[in-house]
C-alpha cells in the first residue's frame, strides 16, 4: 500500500518563549501550536526550554506538545535580564540567533506566525518576508519602540528606531492584536507607514482563560485580601498600591521581578510576599483571594494587554484595575461589570461575591479556549 503524503501547508512558529517555559507566551504559542496542526504541518523555532535559569520546571506541568511538531531550538545568552543591559543584550543575541535559523529553514510557500518577543525579530522578520516571499502573521503582545518610554528607557534615536518599527509591522500580511485599544495603536502605525497605500489585515483575538484547570473556591474568610500574581516589575505601579492600600485591606503578592526586594523594604504590615509560583498553582493562588489586581501603567494604552485578566475571570474573582482609560481591560471590566476601575469607595463581600460569579460566566461565554484557539485558526 503507498504512503499517503502529507500535503499539509507549513507553519513556522517564531518565538524566543515557547513550552516547557511556563511564561504567559510560551504557554500561549504551545496552545496554538497544539491547534494548528489541525490545519497545517507544524514547526517551531525558539530559544532555550527555560527564559529564566533561576527558575526550575514544573513537575506538575500537564501541557503536552503535539508528537507532529517540530521543534529547533537556539542558545539563549546567560545574562541577568532584570539590568537594562542584560535584557538589551539578552534581546539582540536571541534575535540575531532565530534569524539566522528561520532564514536556513523558511520557504516562500509556508507561512510564519511570529510574536513580538524579542522585539528585533519584528523588522528581521519583515525584512526576510521581503526577500523570500512568505506570508507573514504577527501577533502583537507589546508593542515597540513606544512600550519603552512608559517603562522609563530612553532608547537612543527613538524617532529612526519608530520608523523602522512602523515599516517592519506595515509590510505584515496580517497583525493579530488583542485588544480594541491595541487596534488603534497599530492602525496608526501602519497608516502612517503606508501613507494611504495598502495595509495588512488588523484582526482582535484576546487571550483566553483556562476555565477547565481553573475554577472558582470558596471565598477566604478575615480581612479582604487584594492579590496580584505575575512580575513584580518596574512598571507595575505596585508601590503606589501599597502607598494607597487602606488598613482593612491585604495585599498578598506572587511571584519574583526586579521591584520585589524594595517592596519588601517597606516592611508594609499587610502587605505579605509568597515568592513565585508554577502555573500548575494558579487555581489554589487566584483562590486565596477576594479581588485581583490588574495594572497596566500610565502610557501604556494600546501597548498592551495583561494576559493573567481571562485566568483571573476564570477562577471567579472580580478584578481591581489601575490603567489607561479606555484601554483593553478597563472598557471589559466596565462593560461587563466585574470589578472596579480605581479604587472602590468601600468594599462590600457581597458586591465581590456577586462580581465573580458573573467574571466566571463571561470567561466560559467568550473566553474560553476553544473558542479563541478557533480565532486563530480561521485568521491564518
Amino acid at each position: 500500500m503507498e504512503k499517503v503524503l502529507d500535503m499539509k501547508q507549513t507553519l513556522w512558529i517564531v518565538t524566543e518563549l515557547f513550552p516547557p517555559d511556563e511564561t504567559s507566551t510560551a504557554y500561549i504559542l504551545g496552545e496554538i501550536a497544539n491547534a494548528m496542526v489541525a490545519k497545517y504541518n507544524v514547526k517551531v523555532l525558539c530559544g532555550p526550554k527555560i527564559y529564566d535559569r533561576r527558575k526550575k520546571l514544573d513537575e506538575e506541568n500537564k501541557f503536552h506538545l503535539d508528537d507532529s511538531i517540530w521543534v529547533s531550538r537556539v542558545n539563549g545568552a546567560n545574562l541577568d535580564k532584570n539590568k537594562s543591559l542584560g535584557k538589551t543584550l539578552s534581546f539582540y543575541l536571541m534575535s540575531k540567533r532565530l534569524y539566522m535559523l528561520a532564514k536556513k529553514c523558511i520557504a516562500k510557500e509556508d507561512k510564519v506566525l511570529m510574536v513580538t518577543n524579542p522585539a528585533p525579530m519584528v523588522p528581521l522578520m519583515a525584512k526576510l518576508k521581503k526577500k523570500i516571499g512568505f506570508e507573514l502573521n504577527i501577533l502583537v503582545h507589546d508593542v515597540f519602540p513606544e512600550n519603552t518610554r512608559p517603562a522609563g528607557f530612553k532608547l537612543p534615536m527613538y524617532g529612526l528606531c519608530k520608523n523602522i518599527f512602523d515599516k517592519a509591522y506595515s509590510n505584515a500580511d496580517q497583525l493579530i492584536v488583542l485588544g480594541r485599544d491595541m487596534e488603534k495603536v497599530i492602525f496608526q502605525k501602519v497608516s502612517k507607514a503606508h501613507n494611504g497605500f495598502s495595509k495588512p489585515r488588523i484582526t482582535i483575538i484576546e487571550n483566553w482563560a483556562d476555565i477547565e484547570n481553573i475554577r472558582p473556591k470558596k471565598m477566604p474568610s478575615g480581612k479582604i485580601v487584594l492579590e496580584y500574581a505575575g512580575n513584580i516589575g518596574r512598571v507595575q505601579g505596585l508601590d503606589r498600591v501599597i502607598e494607597q492600600l487602606p488598613e482593612n485591606v491585604e495585599f498578598h503578592l506572587y511571584g519574583t521581578g526586579a521591584m520585589e526586594e524594595s517592596l519588601k523594604k517597606q516592611n508594609h504590615p499587610n502587605v505579605f510576599f509568597h515568592g513565585p509560583y508554577f502555573r500548575s498553582q494558579q487555581n489554589e493562588v487566584l483562590g486565596a483571594c477576594h479581588i485581583a489586581l490588574v495594572t497596566l501603567q500610565d502610557g501604556m494604552y494600546g501597548l498592551g494587554v495583561p494576559s493573567k485578566t481571562y485566568n483571573i475571570l476564570a477562577s471567579g474573582r472580580p478584578i481591581m484595575f489601575l490603567g489607561p482609560k479606555d484601554s483593553e481591560i478597563d472598557l471589559l471590566v466596565k462593560e461587563e461589570g466585574v470589578g472596579y476601575c480605581g479604587w472602590p469607595d468601600k468594599w462590600d463581600m457581597g458586591e465581590l461575591m456577586a462580581m465573580g460569579k458573573k467574571a466566571r460566566k463571561i470567561a466560559e461565554r467568550d473566553y474560553a479556549k476553544d473558542i479563541v484557539l478557533n480565532k486563530f485558526l480561521n485568521s491564518i
